[in-house]
């Protein structure tokens, strides 16, 4: 299958694989943290978290001071930014452990040895791609399509 994505134009770095054991993958591109985890997701939910837990610690520094001493109104966005950084940064580490939730409706599958093919390409092309490879691997089994574009930096 890896060799028809190949000659449908398809780059090697769009295709990934999983399985339980990896090692039976061979020389195939292993899936990446990306793919196996939800690191996007739980990124965004700790930047928005920790931003308003930043708003929250600096209204309280400015309001309490004599707990914290004097400070601008300005402490309030460095707390944000700051709360925003350390807090995507810890949700997306913790989140590299825990297996994806779009993973878990193959997790039999794969447990009964069968191989997770992830391949990246852009909707216009899905159909072509897809249809070449049922045409000549009919024992795959397609199961949709996520949402794409996961570009963490433009």
């Amino acid at each position: 299958m890896m060799n028809e994505l190949l000659l449908e134009r398809v780059e090697e770095g769009h295709i990934h694989f999983h399985a339980k054991n990896e090692q039976l993958l061979g020389n195939l591109p292993k899936a990446n943290a990306v793919e196996k985890s939800d690191v996007v997701y739980s990124a965004l939910a700790g930047f928005v978290f920790g931003a308003v837990f930043g708003l929250l610690g600096g209204l309280l520094a400015y309001l309490v001071p004599w707990w914290f001493g004097e400070v601008t109104l300005m402490v309030i966005p460095y707390c944000m930014v700051l709360g925003a950084l350390s807090c995507t940064a810890w949700a997306a580490a913790v989140a590299t452990a825990a297996p994806s939730y779009r993973l878990k409706s193959y997790q039999s599958q794969l447990e009964q040895g069968s191989i997770l093919m992830i391949v990246s390409v852009p909707l216009r092309r899905l159909g072509e791609v897809r249809r070449r490879l049922m045409q000549h691997h009919p024992e795959a089994m397609y199961s949709g399509v996520w949402p794409a574009e996961h570009k963490l930096f433009p």
